[in-house]
């Protein structure tokens, strides 16, 4: 049997108490610094809240500034486009104002046309549109290098010239008077000699530019009257149709006598003008026409050669425009080289 005394039982106590001392003091030190970690944590917590708050309150402050913003924006889209509207809106307004007002706005006076001397060749000349024409018809014996352009004084010499192709030019009725008020008259083959039949910086105009003079003046309809002068063009009748049966068909002017016409269907005559207004300064003259045997149509029909340009004569017919006194149109026709026609000229 074991014997323990009491002082070692004693020994061992005290020793088991100091190791529980020992190791209460280091669970205590273990628990004071978890403490502290946990307060440091809490602090830091704390902080980080405080910053999260800030932050938040700062997003909401933006977010109120924003919306704020986003109002006023909206306020100044409507504001413009009120603005817009009205702009508009005045601007409609003007513009049918301004549309109200050009009716009664006076027209401008057309410029009227002045005929003035070109120095150089001694033509009248007058401005149309674009271009510049002489104003009178031509009247050169010579070519524009000065050779002489052969003059058929008969018959037989302006039909030999024809059928030879060969440049020829009279006088209507072989009259020098009418030279001078009409001009000459020229066959095609003078018109188109390379020796030139226009003075210098003066051409025979293009079918395209006697066009071009046409449009200006208001179409075919309208050049004519524009370009004849204002006399010297003979008058011509109509027959002026019945007023009261004019719109009767066949079956009751078989049964009804018309006591205005007695079934004639005209109730006279009516004379017209052969004149022109003039209006362009064309100063378009009746100079007749020449046929190898006769001449034809003075004071009732003018007409002018155009150019081929590039085209040969003997490729073709060449062009000629025609007035004439029984209408207002000015006619681009088509006739044979040999016949006589006066010529205008058109500057370079």
């Amino acid at each position: 049997m074991l014997i323990v005394s009491k002082d070692s039982i004693q020994s061992l106590l005290d020793k088991e108490r100091e190791a529980h001392k020992s190791s209460k003091n280091t669970l205590t030190n273990q628990i004071s610094e978890l403490n502290n970690q946990i307060s440091d944590l809490n602090k830091e917590s704390t902080t980080q809240n405080a910053r999260i708050a800030n932050l938040e309150s700062q997003l909401k402050k933006l977010e109120t500034q924003l919306k704020i913003k986003e109002q006023e924006n909206f306020t100044q889209k409507n504001t413009i486009d009120n603005l817009n509207s009205q702009l508009k809106n005045k601007t409609d307004s003007l513009v049918m104002l301004e549309a109200e007002l050009l009716k009664y706005r006076p027209k401008p006076k057309p410029k009227k046309p002045e005929v003035v001397e070109d120095i150089k060749s001694g033509f009248k000349t007058v401005e149309i549109g674009e271009q510049v024409w002489m104003a009178e018809n031509l009247n050169v014996s010579t070519f524009r290098n000065g050779d002489p352009i052969p003059q058929a004084r008969t018959q037989e010499e302006w039909k030999k010239a024809g059928e030879n192709k060969q440049a020829a030019w009279c006088y209507y009725d072989n009259n020098p008077a009418n030279g001078k008020k009409y001009g000459k008259l020229y066959n095609y083959y003078a018109t188109s000699d390379p020796r030139g039949l226009a003075p210098n910086g003066w051409h025979i105009p293009t079918d395209s530019e006697w066009k071009t003079l046409i449009k200006y003046l208001g179409g075919e309809d309208y050049a004519g009257k524009k370009m004849k002068s204002k006399s010297g063009w003979n008058s011509w009748t109509s027959d002026i149709t019945c007023s009261n049966c004019k719109n009767w068909n066949a079956e009751y002017r078989s049964k009804t006598a018309c006591h205005v016409c007695k079934d004639t269907r005209l109730n006279g005559r009516k004379t017209h003008s052969g004149n022109g207004t003039n209006s362009s300064g064309f100063s378009g003259l009746p100079a007749g026409e020449r046929l190898w045997n006769k001449f034809y149509d003075i004071g009732e029909l003018c007409t002018w050669w155009s150019s081929f340009g590039d085209v040969s004569v003997d490729s073709g017919i060449p062009y000629s425009c025609e007035l004439n006194a029984w209408s207002t149109e000015l006619i681009p026709s088509t006739l044979s080289p040999e016949r006589g026609k006066s010529v205008r000229c058109v500057k370079d």
